[in-house]
């Protein structure tokens, strides 16, 4: 393929058909848009010190370029157009982290199927030194038993509480997080049950878990059973408060919440779709779909994936990654760029795949001036400029290497 034809591809702005209408959301007074309401401009968000990349060390689903295993966890200096290597932590498929709101503290899950003998996956809890960003290990715990290959993890706005996501096993878990950073043994479990109609869908697969805007309530994607769980916490516990069905065989992944809290927007990896739903946050209820848009174009065949979703500070754009199955499309690796309107209505902004190769993870800069994709087959951290008034995604930077990187948080 030609250069110029790959710009084209990978700039391509041309219309995704709309797999399902979008009634009118009573959400913004007329004539605003719906951004965060009081929130701080995203030009005043301080710019982050350090930088933690999660890896695959080994077994990678989807696979990896071919190189030099991953060690664990690499600390890096987030400066310029090439960050420096602080500190490689060793660990065992830290495929997802989370940083403590007091930023003192980062957690990690070890995407395992045996921890310590046993049929369970584990969680690790590492101190900040706050001068150079170096980890400490704290201590790790166990999750619940079958609960193996957790996929994702979130702190509570509180920092009270760890929160696990488990793909094999199909459970949330919640562990208590002491004043010292340190994990309690799991103190909430809540297993799903039940199945979709794809192969991949044979069983419950809990893929994340997101709070909402107020902290009330977290939120909870199971891919195998096309189901959103919501949950409130209550004495160490997760305390069921709302379930919503959603397209059979869509397999929900991955969410993200308008700023405003009213959205939530689902990325289904099985489909290759992005639905919109509204939310309200006093309740913690889902209600029924109210958009449904591809996350790749028109003329798009092979198969499908979907993987990460990630709503922009100012509540106007909204950006997905594709991932390179069964698919010899020039935008099987990509990045989708949608807009999004006063209604709250998903349109079409742009695809971008230079550079991309197969991005399980999407990080934004905490003042939304950067898209950092993390290239799982191509053993790099690419940096785009998100253009402020269009939403566009431009001037590719790969800013550092390392083997097989699949997630990326901040600490201030």
């Amino acid at each position: 393929m030609t250069n110029r034809l790959r710009r084209t591809l990978m700039q391509w702005t041309g219309s995704l058909p709309l797999l399902g209408a979008l009634p009118n959301i009573a959400m913004a007074q007329a004539g605003d848009h719906p951004a965060a309401s009081g929130s701080q401009p995203a030009s005043a968000a301080r710019p982050p010190r350090f930088a933690y990349v999660g890896t695959y060390t080994f077994n990678a689903p989807g696979g990896t370029a071919g190189g030099p295993a991953a060690r664990g966890i690499y600390v890096l200096a987030p400066r310029g157009d090439a960050w420096a290597q602080v500190q490689v932590v060793e660990s065992a498929n830290p495929s997802f982290l989370a940083v403590h709101p007091n930023q003192r503290f980062l957690y990690a899950i070890n995407e395992l199927e045996v921890y310590e003998g046993r049929p369970n996956g584990s969680a690790e809890a590492y101190a900040v030194d706050p001068h150079d960003g170096k980890l400490t290990l704290l201590n790790r715990q166990p999750l619940s038993l079958s609960g193996t290959n957790p996929a994702h993890v979130v702190v509570s706005p509180d920092g009270r509480y760890l929160c696990v996501s488990i793909y094999s096993g199909g459970a949330y878990n919640l562990l208590p997080i002491g004043d010292d950073g340190k994990l309690g043994p799991v103190s909430g479990i809540f297993k799903d049950t039940g199945s979709g109609p794809k192969p991949e869908q044979e069983a419950a697969h809990a893929h994340m878990m997101l709070f909402d805007t107020t902290g009330g309530h977290v939120i909870g994607a199971d891919l195998g059973t096309d189901r959103l769980n919501v949950f409130a916490i209550e004495n160490g516990k997760l305390a069921p408060r709302d379930r919503a069905q959603l397209k059979p065989g869509s397999g929900p992944r991955h969410l993200a919440l308008h700023p405003q809290g009213k959205l939530l927007y689902v990325i289904n990896e099985l489909d290759g779709s992005v639905a919109c739903h509204g939310y309200d946050a006093a309740t913690g209820h889902v209600s029924d779909e109210r958009q449904r848009i591809s996350t790749t174009p028109a003329d798009y065949t092979g198969q499908k994936s979907g993987a990460e979703l990630l709503m922009h500070p100012s509540g106007r754009f909204l950006y997905a990654s594709n991932r390179r199955l069964k698919s010899d499309h020039p935008l099987a690796d990509s990045v989708a760029a949608f807009s999004i309107d006063a209604s709250g209505k998903l349109a079409p902004l742009q695809y971008w795949s230079e550079g991309v190769h197969f991005p399980r993870a999407m990080t934004m800069a905490p003042d939304g001036s950067q898209l950092y994709v993390l290239n799982q087959k191509g053993d790099t951290i690419l940096r785009l400029r998100i253009d402020g008034q269009s939403g566009k995604l431009d001037q590719p930077v790969v800013v550092a290497k390392m083997p097989t990187p699949v997630c990326l948080v901040w600490a201030a």
